[in-house]
């Protein structure tokens, strides 16, 4: 399988109504193909077996597909340090929230959180999407009372003010909420917080079934 290949089953299996629908949500200056995630992720499987150079030759090329970029964020490496390189270096191409949350939903996590965030410590005062990513992984790793005082520590440190970022830190506090109900409040009322921040937490409790 060569990259070739893969442009061939990107096209192959593009959707028009698709796509049409995830342009319009993705807000991506990316070519979109329109490839359902399924399909994408039954790709991905292929590319694993067959084409495991497949990140080198996405991470030399100037112009990237949506879909292409997550296919990268989904390659895993031969190591944890691998993994982190890698993860770095898609994220930092990354132009919408999908591609950010699909990565670091799909991402082999390592079991110490807490140096696990100072690994990628550096996204805390990063581009807009590299911020995002950073609060979705401490969403998705450290939402236990045991790795909490990680998002207590690294939290302050991200700069607000920008859409996707306060999205992503309303969506963590949300959730905080939710499963631990008392340090989540906490960090409701914490200073550090703006009011937009604030606001769109209360929102997604507001609008939240599991409140």
């Amino acid at each position: 399988m060569t990259y070739t290949d893969v442009i061939a089953a990107l096209e192959e299996s593009a959707d028009e109504k698709y796509k049409a629908f995830s342009v319009r949500l993705l807000r991506t200056g990316k070519k979109v193909y329109g490839v359902r995630t399924p399909v994408l992720r039954t790709l991905s499987k292929r590319i694993k077996r067959e084409f495991p150079d497949y990140a080198e030759e996405f991470f030399a090329r100037k112009e990237v597909s949506h879909e292409e970029i997550l296919l990268a964020g989904w390659m895993t490496g031969k190591s944890y340090e691998d993994n982190i390189r890698l993860l770095k270096k898609v994220i930092a191409r990354a132009d919408s929230w999908a591609q950010t949350d699909q990565t670091i939903g799909a991402f082999p996590w390592a079991k110490d959180k807490a140096a696990l965030s100072r690994d990628l410590s550096d996204w805390t005062t990063g581009g807009e999407f590299e911020k995002r990513a950073f609060i979705v992984m401490l969403m998705t790793n450290c939402m236990r009372e045991e790795d909490f005082a990680v998002i207590e520590r690294y939290l302050p440190a991200i700069g607000f003010g920008e859409y996707y970022v306060d999205m992503a830190a309303a969506w963590l506090i949300a959730e905080a909420v939710i499963k631990l109900p008392e340090r989540g409040s906490v960090l409701l009322s914490a200073p550090f917080l703006t009011p937009s921040v604030i606001s769109k937490a209360r929102r997604k409790l507001r609008e939240s079934l599991r409140t």
